[in-house]
């Protein structure tokens, strides 16, 4: 067996993996070994007097001294042989580059296995019901995830001038390996402005014209320590209030996200008080200003390529629904609960983990502040049909605990079946829509949701009120900021009870 240590980096990974494929070595037959750059030196060193070309050792203790290690290790040009490196989709060079950002002791070993099938004529290997599909897409989704999170919540300080530069500090402590990913994003957006972006692996460095990411050495280290006081790498960089508006204006017109409290791995010490304040007051500013229904984009033509084939058409009931890979880690499929005719519909974004154990809609902590809603908006939950876009629970596990995952594209295109169904089915007169995926889910367009609150959308023959989901309101701290974010909700349900007992098929 093949012990391949590397530094870990797809660069290397992939310079490796070219000359295993050139040698036909099966991926069984190799042994990958991440190592850090301190250890990689030292690895180097203990391989013989010639550094520039180690030894890779085998598991049964001795050496070999072939190709695969000066391209695996120093990068440099393997032994010229007769067989071609094989070609591969870009599409697909794509996903394994993503892949390759998600932390895990195999993760050298799937992109090799993954890259072996492909080259060997199994195109099923990306397919989410083959298992290493099914593994490689829930890794590129999870750092996609990990990735929206980054750049819409890392927020950048001012230092005092008098400590010199960076004029910028930013913190974050990811999961997965997203530096480089994160320091591209904000190097296109952030002009002329020097800033560091810094992490428990690594830090990426902006001096206003040139982009310098990597382990700091030793030197570096002890610059940026004089640089950085433990206070302004703790939260307490010094910024003025102007500064600090100025930096959540940017975030509000970039992103256009939900806002919620900024995690503790993001900046140690979060912004006091409403974290996009601006946004709210547009949100307020839009209330009852529409008197007709309005449009949305019109849904874009669906394309499909080897990488995303064709979804297939269910064979039976929901609850044996493998049209995307959800089911294989959530506990049942929730389906929509209320009755048959119910003249106005409630869509949500995707059962959580109480609606996951118990199989009944909205009946976790979001379901109780829905029931508080609807009671205030005059309705009974037993007159609404409940439903979700998203048929099962997405999580992922952090300090132990299952927390919600925004489900991708993909998932919520293959549960669109179902909610097509139950549409056609109950055939509401109107639907609120709780979230930005329930919103998309419906008019099957990408819309922002704070474009859209306070609006009624005619789409299909029917009425879309769109609102907040009870559960963006559970997580805002701050009281006053809650409370209007549930006052939102209710008015939106009023609006959708009146217009459903009009029974039009427009806005009066």
């Amino acid at each position: 067996m093949k012990r391949i240590p590397i530094e870990p980096s797809f660069a290397a990974w992939r310079r490796a993996a070219r000359a295993l494929l050139r040698q036909e070595i099966e991926p069984a037959q190799v042994e990958w070994v991440e190592l850090a750059s301190d250890a990689l030196e030292g690895a180097r060193s203990d391989a013989g007097q010639d550094t520039s070309s180690p030894a890779v050792t085998s598991t049964s203790g001795t050496t070999d001294t072939t190709d695969i290690s000066a391209t695996a290790v120093t990068g440099s040009s393997p032994t010229p042989n007769n067989t071609a490196p094989p070609a591969i989709p870009r599409e697909l060079l794509a996903r394994l580059k993503a892949a390759a950002c998600y932390r895990a002791p195999d993760r050298w070993a799937l992109l090799y296995r993954v890259l072996w099938r492909w080259t060997h004529g199994e195109r099923q290997v990306i397919a989410l019901d083959d298992p290493d599909g099914a593994q490689l897409a829930q890794r590129i989704q999870s750092v996609d995830h990990e990735s929206e999170d980054l750049v819409t919540l890392t927020l950048f300080r001012r230092r005092d001038p008098s400590m010199g530069l960076p004029e910028f500090v930013g913190w974050y402590e990811p999961h997965h390996d997203l530096l480089e990913r994160a320091a591209a994003y904000f190097g296109k957006r952030m002009g002329d402005s020097t800033w560091m972006l810094a992490t428990p692996q690594g830090a990426a460095f902006w001096n206003g014209m040139l982009l310098r990411i990597g382990r700091p050495a030793t030197e570096e280290s002890a610059q940026t320590a004089h640089a950085l006081p433990a206070g302004a790498m703790a939260g307490e960089a010094i910024t003025s209030e102007p500064t600090e508006a100025l930096w959540l204006a940017y975030y509000a017109s970039a992103f256009n996200a939900e806002p919620a409290p900024v995690p503790l791995r993001y900046w140690r010490t979060p912004a006091a008080g409403p974290p996009l304040p601006a946004r709210l007051a547009r949100e307020r500013s839009r209330l009852g200003a529409q008197s007709a229904a309005v449009t949305v984009p019109e849904r874009a033509p669906i394309e499909y390529s080897a990488v995303t084939p064709p979804l297939r058409e269910p064979t039976g009931p929901l609850a044996t629904c493998r049209r995307c890979a959800l089911w294989r880690n959530a506990k049942q499929a929730v389906a929509g609960a209320g009755p048959a005719r119910a003249t106005l519909m409630v869509v949500g974004e995707q059962p959580g983990e109480y609606e996951n154990q118990h199989g009944e809609p909205f009946g976790g902590p979001a379901g109780q502040l829905l029931d508080t809603v609807l009671a205030r908006a005059g309705l009974e939950r037993s007159a609404l049909y409940l439903t979700y876009a998203i048929k099962h629970y997405k999580w992922e596990t952090l300090d132990q605990q299952r927390i919600h995952r925004t489900p991708a594209p993909r998932e919520v295109e293959a549960c669109q079946y179902w909610l097509e169904q139950e549409l056609t089915h109950i055939a509401p007169r109107v639907v609120v829509t709780l979230g930005a995926t329930a919103l998309k889910a419906l008019t099957g367009a990408h819309v922002n949701l704070s474009e859209y609150l306070g609006q009624t959308i005619a789409r299909d023959g029917r009425l879309i009120v769109p609102t907040w989901h009870p559960s963006y309101a559970l997580r805002t701290a701050d009281a006053h900021l809650r409370e209007d974010i549930v006052a939102t909700i209710v008015s939106a349900f009023r609006r959708a009870a009146e217009l459903a007992a009009e029974g039009t098929s427009c806005c009066r």
